[in-house]
């Protein structure tokens, strides 16, 4: 596929022009392919993720966290971020990253995860002061039945594939069917779900003083932690890239998903 096609397919998945004015998703290291035959999507750029990048014989590696989030002012090879762009490039791999438009975007991470939940019918989370053109990350929905909280973390536990360490602030045998999700690092958001009239919020890296706030507020808070929340992307990327590519691309799913924590109790 001609790199100027496969970009525009990029967009149609996970637009640009909806990505948080703060994010820097897109292509970030343009080795100059004019086309793009191979992909490997993973969830970030690691040392071990470029390995099997070079393995697998691909040339294009389709991220969702930036490999290059701020501006860069030196490429230094002592440097963890330097070495990886170096060794990209000598290697002849682009890199792309969609980040927050496709956390936003149709069938993107949130609405996977809603999925994933069983939820079917669900609407965007606005934090309270702020339209829908400020912010599209959040969703909303009804579970079909009522569940007790312990049922409902065994559901997420699942649907997330086992990610290990999640944290949860609520009362185990309450009843809850309205949940409200922000995959990544969310945590602001409980102030929507809590104006929505949630029982349930669930994110990564919740700060201690919003689960303090929420849980004061009756709201039960659950954070499945940044890594946890987002692993989704892997699979869900690289099966919208195989069906809307009609047979155009390979696309492999990286075996490397290293949380960065261990749990040790």
């Amino acid at each position: 596929m001609k790199m100027t096609d496969w970009l525009q397919l990029m967009d149609d998945i996970a637009p640009l022009s909806i990505q948080e004015a703060w994010d820097n998703s897109g292509l970030q290291i343009d080795y100059g392919n004019e086309d793009v035959e191979r992909i490997l999507v993973a969830l970030e750029i690691t040392g071990e993720v470029i390995e099997e990048a070079i393995l697998k014989k691909t040339n294009m590696i389709v991220v969702h966290h930036p490999l290059i989030f701020e501006p860069i002012r030196r490429i230094d090879v002592r440097r963890i971020e330097g070495d990886h762009i170096i060794r990209l490039i000598r290697n002849g791999i682009s890199v792309y990253a969609a980040h927050t438009c496709f956390d936003s975007a149709r069938n993107g991470n949130n609405d996977r995860l809603m999925s994933l939940l069983g939820i079917q019918r669900y609407s965007r989370l606005n934090l309270p002061g702020k339209g829908f053109e400020d912010s599209t990350l959040a969703r909303i929905g009804t579970l079909p039945e009522p569940m007790f909280l312990s049922r409902f973390l065994e559901k997420l536990d699942h649907a997330l594939g086992h990610p290990g360490g999640i944290k949860v602030s609520g009362d185990p045998g309450r009843l809850i069917q309205k949940v409200a999700v922000c995959c990544g690092g969310g945590g602001e958001y409980y102030k929507g779900a809590l104006a929505a009239g949630a029982d349930v919020f669930v994110s990564g890296d919740i700060k201690h003083h919003e689960a303090q706030n929420a849980r004061e507020s009756g709201l039960c808070v659950v954070d499945a932690g940044h890594y946890g929340t987002e692993r989704i992307f892997v699979q869900n990327m690289a099966q919208q890239l195989k069906q809307k590519s009609v047979g155009a691309l390979t696309v492999i799913c990286s075996e490397v998903m290293q949380n960065p924590y261990d749990f040790i109790l």
